[in-house]
């Protein structure tokens, strides 16, 4: 618990003490995301039919969508961090942390929360289960090669 409080607190003193994360940052981390998933793909599709005990072609979705949801999302990111011209419009800032948590559904359920707090600019802080250990061994070996621990983290409590 407290590695997870310790996790929590670093991502929420960023959060308030840093300037509006930009549209490269927000690009940047969703290209680090991407290139996990792509990178990765064998050592992924194991640990889903390990954790999720799928048939041999479900883990491919379960990484497809998340890097087509990538692509869409930054496709359209530079129209979402656009101020809208309407009087009293300020820039669109980070609201809060943003924390996911793996479970027993999908992986693909896991990545879009990440997505949109990432195109939002917030950090994100991925809380394991239990029940998905190879998931969960991955992607804490995978997070701190591709992103940093104030932007992208796991918490194994």
């Amino acid at each position: 618990m407290l590695q997870f409080l310790d996790l929590f607190g670093k991502q929420k003193v960023n959060l308030k003490t840093s300037i509006r994360k930009s549209y490269h940052w927000r690009i940047r981390q969703l290209d680090h995301l991407e290139r996990m998933l792509k990178e990765n793909k064998n050592a992924f599709c194991d640990a889903i039919r390990k954790d999720y005990k799928v048939p041999a072609s479900a883990p491919m979705c379960e990484i497809s969508a998340p890097i087509a949801i990538i692509e869409f999302t930054r496709s359209q990111l530079r129209e979402w961090v656009a101020p809208s011209g309407l009087k009293g419009d300020s820039s669109y800032e980070p609201y809060d942390l943003s924390i996911s948590e793996i479970s027993d559904s999908s992986l693909i359920l896991l990545l879009n929360p990440v997505i949109a707090a990432i195109s939002a600019g917030n950090p994100v802080v991925l809380k394991a289960d239990r029940e998905t250990p190879a998931t969960n061994a991955i992607l804490d070996n995978l997070l701190p090669q591709y992103f940093e621990p104030s932007d992208v983290a796991i918490s194994m409590c």
